[in-house]
């Protein structure tokens, strides 16, 4: 099981914004049954994004996508360096 969950304002903010990153096996709190869960969730004070691993997809294609992610977020923060 893998199961991360990281702040990302400093304790005296005001604001909250947090990512939790999980895998693992969660159960059912209706029928007692386990089942594999997947995702990366990213919230601030308004808004949260989960991305999970769908039974649309292999975990091998999961791994792609947040590779991408992690592609598309150092490019935008390369920009925003450049740009302060």
């Amino acid at each position: 099981m893998y199961n991360s969950r990281t702040w990302l304002n400093p304790l005296n903010s005001d604001s909250t914004g947090s990512v939790v990153a999980f895998d693992g096996e969660v159960t059912d709190l209706d029928t007692g049954k386990k089942y594999p869960q997947t995702f990366l969730e990213l919230a601030d004070c308004k808004n949260k994004v989960r991305l999970h691993l769908t039974s649309d997809d292999t975990k091998e294609l999961f791994v792609e996508k947040m590779k991408q992610l992690n592609y598309e977020i150092q490019l935008f923060i390369n920009h925003l360096e450049k740009n302060i």
